[in-house]
């Protein structure tokens, strides 16, 4: 199974965009409520790259990656780093997007009523989030999130 080693830190402003590189299968935080010395920090010891809209943070002395994001819409945003970035089947939507933990495959008979009966009976593969439980099917807007990325890292 492929590998992806990049992991990134970004800064709050930076939501949609966190998104849609957890869909990509990339290691991806946003730290609330803590200050730039320690996401510094973090980024350090924890080998991530730093993506920011501030031109201060970016000009920071301190040895860390740091990219400078300069779109405000995440598209753009995504185009920007588009480079650093590839579509790899293997990890894509391996992420939970909402607390980027990794998703376990999960069996259909297993699955309950964690979701709709009409979902159970069109969809056979599910992926669980084991830290905040969300579940994921590749539904209705799988093939144009699909679409979209293949179209933003292809620019």
């Amino acid at each position: 199974m492929a590998k992806n080693n990049k992991k990134f830190l970004l800064d709050e402003n930076l939501g949609k965009l966190v998104k849609w590189l957890r869909m990509l299968g990339y290691d991806s935080v946003v730290y609330k409520s803590i200050s730039i010395e320690k996401k510094i920090s973090l980024c350090s010891k924890e080998r991530r790259i730093f993506l920011t809209r501030s031109n201060k943070i970016a000009k920071r002395k301190e040895d860390f990656n740091r990219i400078l994001i300069r779109s405000v819409k995440y598209d753009k945003q995504l185009q920007e780093i588009a480079h650093m970035l590839e579509l790899n089947h293997a990890i894509i939507f391996s992420r939970c997007l909402k607390c980027n933990h990794k998703l376990q495959e999960m069996q259909t008979e297993k699955i309950g009523s964690l979701v709709p009966e009409r979902v159970k009976h069109y969809f056979t593969e599910f992926k669980i989030c084991r830290k905040c439980g969300k579940i994921f099917w590749q539904g209705s807007h799988y093939d144009d999130m699909m679409n979209k990325l293949k179209n933003l890292l292809t620019i």
